[in-house]
């Protein structure tokens, strides 16, 4: 988006930056642990397969982040913190603790997982309800079940995952 409505909108390239660095670093935290796991027993990738998986994920993410820092370099913008990012900042570190507390409280990945995404949804401006509580259900269930089934790699497991096992 180069129109001059995106870059009212788009975060100015020192954030992009540093965006981009943390997502490498990250992709490479999770290469050097995915180093770490067993190989595979049979035939296929193994567990490390999806872990190498995201952080090429991960890594394409820093990479964009990075050219999108580039290309704006000269369209930067200074401006201190508004009012609506500090809710939206509250809104995901809330859905963080929220998924820790609901983890260590044996409500298991789905659970967990639904309310990260909704309450997540709901600091990027999505209201919050129903359609944003059962869209991250279901993102969570094909999650779960994609890792336990397909890989065999074990997910905090709650009521609901009890259920469907």
């Amino acid at each position: 988006m180069n129109g001059p409505a995106a870059a009212e909108s788009d975060p100015p390239p020192g954030v992009a930056a540093g965006i981009g660095v943390v997502l490498l670093l990250l992709a490479a935290l999770v290469v050097v642990d995915a180093q770490r796991l067993p190989p595979a027993a049979a035939l296929g990738g193994g567990p490390a397969a999806a872990m190498r998986l995201v952080a090429g994920f991960v890594a394409v993410l820093g990479v964009a982040h990075l050219v999108t820092a580039w290309r704006q370099r000269r369209h930067a913008i200074t401006s201190d913190i508004t009012s609506s990012n500090r809710a939206a900042l509250a809104w995901v570190l809330g859905a963080l603790a929220g998924l820790m507390l609901v983890l260590q409280g044996g409500g298991g990945f789905i659970a967990a997982s639904a309310w990260l995404f909704a309450l997540t949804a709901r600091g990027f401006g999505a209201p919050l309800g129903l359609k944003s509580i059962g869209i991250g259900a279901l993102l969570s269930a094909l999650v779960y079940f994609f890792f336990t089934k397909a890989l065999s790699l074990g997910l905090p497991a709650g009521p609901l995952e009890r259920l469907f096992s």
